[in-house]
């Protein structure tokens, strides 16, 4: 099993105006040993690095789902976990989209909720 020790969060200045990452992600961003790993279970999301220009991310997965607003940030295989940018709260709703069948989706209060949910579960 491979595990990701951090990842690379998009900066500040790239995120749309008055988006703010919830300061658990930016925590786990540093180091991901606070998720369960054990034997038995492996946490089988990838948390993305920022790569990409962040407007065309949002374009192509506006395109590949119909949801305006989402930025991803961990892929399962085909689910695909995102901020709605368009919460300013600090503390953004997570949408989970399946990528090839997108009227399957889950939306999440908040990172930690969804946090809980992917160790238990995983999809």
């Amino acid at each position: 099993m491979i595990k990701q020790n951090s990842f690379v969060p998009y900066p500040e200045a790239m995120l749309p105006k008055g988006f703010k990452y919830p300061q658990s992600y930016l925590k786990l961003a540093q180091s991901t040993h606070a998720i369960n790993y054990d034997e038995q279970y492996s946490f089988p999301w990838w948390f993305e690095n920022a790569e990409s220009n962040i407007s065309e991310v949002i374009d192509i997965y506006f395109e590949i789902t119909g949801i305006p607003n989402l930025l991803p940030f961990a892929r399962n295989q085909e689910w695909a976990a995102c901020f709605d940018i368009s919460d300013k709260s600090g503390n953004p709703k997570i949408i989970v989209v399946n990528l090839d069948n997108t009227k399957y989706y889950e939306t999440f209060e908040n990172f930690d909720t969804w946090l809980k949910e992917a160790e238990n579960d995983g999809w």
